[in-house]
């Protein structure tokens, strides 16, 4: 029938029927079914008039045959008024012109509202039909029983797209929301069955197959506790994002996505000051190294956004400089970009990058960052960490560059090892240069990042892909996190509003027990703790139990944005003494002895390792717990 109805001569002729047959079922009630003789002629006359008049509205002026009955709309509901109100107006005004002996002007308003009622349940009886036939047929394809939580605006916006794509396999149970006004009442024939705390009684009963959450500003408690009872009943979550990735305001269900892990963190929404922003980069050469690692990566991502005259990307990975330019400039396809393969240790070749580009801003994210590996190879990460940077810092000043942003990293605080320490003096040269250069030099420390390559959630996927079980070091180690977008945004923040020899670090919320990470990483994963579990396997060489973002000796200031604080140290560095110990340093990393290089890094950082004892004693007690798995409680 569908496929009957959607040929075009086959909706122009009903509609011509129907629109005549009104203007006789007027004419018939107006006389209660009995019209008298004389009456026919006015009939004959009035239908010709009305059907030249229709003719011009219905074809012409509103094209109403163009509309595909079975997705019958609101705005094809306001065409089909238009053309007919119209038609009676046009209709009335040539009576009053050319008037029709004897003819009733009570048929006027009867077959006005005939027209309009019986073409209006034409269209609705196919869309039904179809919208019937079609769920019937779908039945087949396995529809997933969906439970959406929140029958609010988003909530009700996701369900009428439900409805109308089927295609979806989208089988909508029911609403779950904790307004009690709600509970009970139906939206577009779906009910809202209950408050949120009955998901599991309810998910359980009607076997749903996948829970959605349709609230943007959905509290993180909420989306945990959903997620628990996903977990227990083995069904999928998916989610809106938060109202700030939501940049158009827009709800739709291509925007639904799988749950995160970092929906899961307790985080503020991170506002920037995007004109300060554009202030510095447009217009300017901009060179990031490390642009193909995850934080490098982002900040070309960002920096772009900013209309640079040119983007310069510098890596040594060329496969990863290979894809970032890729996306680059398919992304932004008006900006220039210049892609390098260069080691920063090569000092020759970062000179001859610069002198050749004359960058103005330079993004320093390149950096060797694993504190197992750096500590098997402290060599290297002497040398790229350290006097890698100073090779960047040096070609900036030899450039006369604006500004130059050090990406640092908690683990500079009270440094237990390698790769902390050697970014702790990264933050030295940042003083250091400060004092003999027109370079704005700024550092900026923060915590991890989620999602990064070689990142704890990397580690969990790979062990959950292989069946468990999820391995951490210890239940009380704690890390601060924050996603690389909101990392890299306030990066950029911190170079607006940075003066030369600025320390900044970023507020990175609440920490997080990695414990509890492994716990909603294996529910997010479709999996219950018991099925995988959970190993403790020790603290590594180098790792503290808690990462701090400043030490006690260091004076924390607030900034003009609520994110950013300015670290004020008392960090007196003598320019002949820096120099002499950093050459220390330099010879010890050629003996390749570390501890050699050790003892130079006590001699430029009096806090490296200041609980070292401790941190031994901790190595030593938690090898006790190696073969043993984490019982969670209830």
């Amino acid at each position: 029938m569908v496929r009957i109805i959607r040929k075009t001569w086959v909706r122009i002729l009903s509609d011509w029927i129907f629109f005549i047959f009104s203007i006789f079922l007027a004419f018939f009630l107006r006389f209660e079914f009995s019209i008298p003789q004389n009456y026919i002629p006015i009939i004959v006359y009035s239908l010709l008039r009305e059907i030249v008049i229709f003719f011009i509205f219905y074809f012409l002026a509103f094209k109403i045959y163009r509309t595909l009955w079975e997705y019958f709309s609101l705005d094809a509901l306001k065409d089909l008024t238009l053309a007919l109100t119209f038609e009676k107006l046009l209709f009335y005004l040539s009576g009053i012109i050319f008037p029709l002996e004897g003819y009733p002007r009570s048929i006027f308003v009867i077959s006005y509202f005939l027209s309009l009622i019986m073409l209006f349940s034409l269209r609705a009886f196919i869309r039904w039909f179809y919208e019937t036939t079609k769920h019937r047929r779908s039945v087949d394809n396995h529809f997933k029983r969906v439970v959406i939580i929140g029958a609010g605006d988003a909530g009700e916006k996701i369900l009428r797209e439900i409805k109308t794509h089927k295609e979806l396999n989208y089988n909508v149970v029911g609403f779950l929301d904790d307004d009690k006004n709600k509970i009970g009442k139906i939206i577009h024939g779906v009910k809202v069955l209950g408050p949120i705390s009955s998901l599991y009684q309810i998910a359980k009963n009607n076997s749903v197959d996948e829970i959605l959450i349709a609230i943007p500003s959905a509290p993180t408690s909420l989306i945990r506790d959903v997620v628990g009872v996903a977990s227990k009943l083995k069904i999928t979550v998916k989610t809106l994002p938060g109202i700030w990735e939501l940049i158009d305001g827009r709800v739709s269900i291509n925007k639904i996505r799988n749950v995160k892990i970092e929906d899961l963190l307790e985080r503020d929404v991170i506002n920037l000051n995007s004109e300060k922003i554009m202030e510095y980069i447009k217009n300017k050469k901009v060179l990031v190294t490390g642009a193909g690692g995850s934080i490098g990566s982002e900040i070309c991502r960002q920096v772009a956004r900013y209309k640079p005259e040119r983007l310069i990307i510098l890596g040594r990975g060329e496969n990863s400089i290979f894809n970032i330019e890729l996306e680059l400039r398919q992304l932004y396809p008006d900006i220039p970009i210049k892609s390098y393969i260069a080691d920063i240790k090569d000092g020759d070749r970062i000179f001859y990058i610069f002198e050749k580009e004359r960058p103005q801003i330079i993004f320093h994210s390149a950096a060797h960052k694993h504190v197992p590996l750096m500590e098997e190879n402290p060599d290297e990460a002497v040398f790229n960490n350290v006097f890698g940077t100073i090779n960047v810092m040096d070609a900036s000043i030899y450039v006369g560059a604006e500004k130059f942003i050090f990406i640092s990293t908690d683990k500079a605080v009270y440094p237990a090892n390698i790769m902390g320490a050697t970014k702790r003096i990264g933050e030295m040269l940042v003083k250091f240069y400060n004092s003999h250069s027109k370079t704005s030099f700024i550092a900026v420390r923060f915590g991890n990042v989620l999602g990064s390559r070689g990142s704890v959630l990397e580690v969990f996927k790979k062990q959950l892909e292989s069946g468990g079980p999820i391995t951490i070091t210890d239940p009380e180690m704690e890390r601060y996190f924050m996603t690389i977008p909101e990392a890299v945004g306030l990066v950029l923040q911190a170079g607006s509003i940075g003066n030369s020899g600025d320390i900044f670090v970023l507020d990175m919320g609440k920490p997080v027990k990695i414990l509890d990470l492994a716990k909603n990483f294996i529910e997010l994963s479709g999996h219950s703790i018991e099925d995988i579990g959970i190993k403790i396997v020790g603290l590594r060489p180098g790792e503290k139990l808690k990462e701090e973002l400043w030490e006690k000796e260091e004076k924390v200031e607030k900034t003009s944005h609520p994110k950013i604080y300015r670290i004020v140290s008392n960090m007196g560095i003598d320019r002949n003494t820096f120099n002499r110990k950093l050459q220390e340093l330099l010879e010890s990393a050629k003996k390749r002895e570390k501890e050699e290089i050790e003892r130079a890094i006590m001699g430029l950082i009096p806090t490296y390792k200041k609980d070292i004892n401790l941190t031994k004693k901790a190595l030593k007690e938690s090898r006790v717990s190696e073969i043993m798995y984490y019982e969670t409680k209830d």
